[in-house]
């Protein structure tokens, strides 16, 4: 038999199963967000339909019908309720674990005899405390809000790390939200794992990866924005591309020799570590000709600080005393200005309900005094493009360039780079020839663009549009026909 080729898990009824794709593919499934189930004692293993669903499904009276929730399945008999609610035995609720008093979202397959109730997704993280009301410590009014909208959408969501999963029954003590605050809920494993993790150290854990294999490889279960992207990775996957065009000239790893034949092409350049984000550890190097010196401005004990060398080599040395082996070396570019100040854009793309990439935000980023970049940390300040246009520091058809520029690098990504790409955050500029460049792509962009008051509607689809795509992966799960066994 086929899907004995797959893993095999004992759950708390048996053999349960998830199933992988052969490339044939069904209609998805119909489904209706449920307000709220009512729970009745008797028959056991049923669930009640109003008629009206129950026709539009085409769903008959004691069908035997597969009631999944998570990881977690049970074989239950279809019934038509004589209130006309959406009803379940207390066996089901209790045995799928199932939160029958948030709204959530009913799938029904007729073909292959499925009623899901989900997406059931799990936000994946670290740094968790012992404390109920900052779970994630400084996070944790962020994640409130992610859970908050995947509840409006209908859609089951929590919070959770490595230590809140019970791999002998399937289950994960999770974070859950609601009207009442943080609270601790026992939930079967997630359809889909939308990654959050919070920084590099983080991700270079062994428990980080294993956590992550075994979701994936045991339960094949969709984990989407894996990891953080390095920096020369990326690069590697555009280049040779169409959209290779975007890219400013980069090399890893320079010796002095190169970063000087650098410098005599692009006259500045910046150094950044190939792992780094936020815009930490990046320095710019400028030779001034005319004094024979070259210059170094980077950001040190939260202050942006400007050295100056008499030589190349000992400002290498001075800056950089573990060497550029983990570098990379980028071209400078003459940025379009505000006030004599250099802008960069920085552009979130994330894919939608069709798994299709749409531009998110848009936003300016204007360098501040002495800075090296133009994060908001470093002195930088925000920009709407309301704002842009009123400044005319970009025209209506740099900003839809722009934007085509964000789809086609985001598809690029998606297409050359291994794993589930939801949403990504760009740094783009412009120079002073109208040339659009793409100077940074994050998998997990920061959120300090959405402080500014014009940008609330950009914060609102940024943190909806992730559980968008995790419902695409569920249902792309829920469309799969060769069995996988699976708690």
């Amino acid at each position: 038999m086929k899907a004995l080729s797959f893993p095999i898990c004992i759950s708390g009824n048996g053999f349960s199963l998830r199933t992988k794709s052969t490339g044939k593919e069904h209609e998805p499934p119909m489904n209706r967000i449920v307000k709220r189930w009512k729970i009745t004692h008797h028959p056991k293993a049923s669930v009640f339909l109003p008629s009206s669903f129950m026709e539009e499904q085409n769903l008959r009276e004691g069908e035997p019908f597969t009631f999944q929730f998570g990881t977690k399945e049970l074989t239950i008999t279809i019934r038509q309720s004589a209130v006309n609610e959406f009803e379940m035995s207390e066996d089901v609720k209790e045995r799928l674990y199932l939160p029958v008093h948030a709204p959530l979202a009913l799938h029904a397959d007729r073909q292959s005899r499925i009623l899901a109730a989900g997406p059931h997704i799990g936000i994946y993280t670290a740094g968790f405390t012992q404390s109920l009301l900052r779970p994630a410590g400084d996070r944790s009014f962020l994640f409130s809000k992610y859970l908050i909208a995947a509840r409006k959408a209908g859609i089951s969501c929590f919070l959770f790390g490595a230590p809140h999963i019970q791999w002998e029954d399937g289950l994960v003590e999770g974070y859950v939200y609601d009207q009442e605050g943080w609270k601790k809920s026992l939930l079967p494993l997630p359809d889909v794992v939308y990654d959050r993790i919070p920084n590099r150290k983080t991700e270079a854990h062994p428990g980080y990866s294993e956590v992550r294999e075994r979701l994936q490889n045991e339960y094949q279960i969709p984990w989407f924005n894996p990891g953080f992207f390095d920096k020369w990775k990326v690069h590697q996957s555009i280049s040779g591309t169409d959209a290779s065009r975007f890219l400013p000239e980069t090399i890893l790893g320079p010796d002095t020799a190169k970063v000087k034949a650098f410098l005599n092409t692009h006259h500045h350049v910046y150094i950044k570590p190939a792992k780094g984000s936020l815009g930490i550890g990046i320095h710019q190097i400028l030779y001034v000709p005319e004094e024979n010196m070259y210059y170094c401005r980077f950001r040190d004990h939260n202050k942006n600080r400007l050295r100056r060398y008499s030589s190349l080599q000992r400002l290498l040395k001075k800056q950089f005393p573990s060497g550029l082996r983990q570098m990379v070396v980028q071209q400078g570019i003459q940025l379009l200005s505000s006030d004599q100040k250099p802008v960069d854009f920085r552009i979130h793309t994330n894919k939608d309900e069709h798994g299709q990439w749409q531009v998110s935000a848009f936003a300016a980023k204007i360098a501040g005094i002495g800075s090296v970049t133009t994060h908001v940390k470093s002195g930088g300040k925000v920009k709407s493009l309301q704002e842009l246009k009123h400044d005319t520091v970009i025209t209506d058809r740099q900003y839809e360039a722009l934007k085509q520029a964000a789809l086609e690098i985001s598809e690029t990504i998606d297409r050359e780079m291994d794993g589930h790409i939801g949403e990504i955050g760009f740094d783009f500029g412009i120079d002073t020839n109208d040339q659009i460049w793409m100077f940074e792509a994050n998998s997990k962009p920061g959120r300090s663009i959405f402080s500014h008051p014009s940008l609330k509607r950009d914060d609102y689809h940024t943190r909806h549009l992730p559980f968008a795509y995790g419902t695409y992966l569920f249902k792309q799960m829920l469309r799969r026909d060769t069995p996988v066994y699976y708690r």
